[in-house]
């Protein structure tokens, strides 16, 4: 008897928790959280003082965490980061270099998320996943 396929929502489920398994287990080999790779990939970008920090972290924070203080605490005391007198923060020559191969080992996981995958059917995939999202906040908003 054939396997009836599987759902939708299960791929979605199945690869969003292998996903996020598999960066937290390569953050964890160098002892740090997500916050730590957001504030540092953050900071790559330049320098900024803790409230503009926290503006561009947003996204990640909530009441439980409203802050990315404690997270860049970790940083500073590792010697990824550095905090001047107006208290800006900027990543130290260590912090780039560990940054640099930190994000070199996320894109070859990326890379292997989408292994056997041509441009094109990248592409399709993205045009894809936005078009079942849109669909998906547009039946939610019929509920509403």
């Amino acid at each position: 008897m054939a396997e009836t396929p599987k759902p939708m929502g299960y791929w979605f489920k199945h690869i969003d928790k292998t996903l996020e398994d598999n960066f937290v287990a390569l953050l964890a080999t160098e002892g740090l959280q997500r916050r730590h790779w957001q504030i540092t990939h953050t900071l790559s970008g330049g320098p900024l003082d803790a409230p503009a920090l926290d503006v561009a972290l947003s996204p990640f924070l909530n009441a439980q965490d409203p802050t990315a203080a404690p997270y860049v605490g970790v940083l500073i005391a590792r010697g990824w980061v550095e905090v001047d007198d107006a208290g800006t923060y900027a990543l130290t020559p260590e912090g780039v270099d560990a940054h640099a191969k930190l994000f070199e080992r996320i894109q070859i996981q990326r890379r292997a998320a989408t292994e056997g995958l041509t441009d094109d059917d990248y592409r399709t995939l993205m045009v894809l996943l936005q078009r079942v999202s849109a669909n998906v906040d547009a039946f939610a908003r019929t509920l509403r």
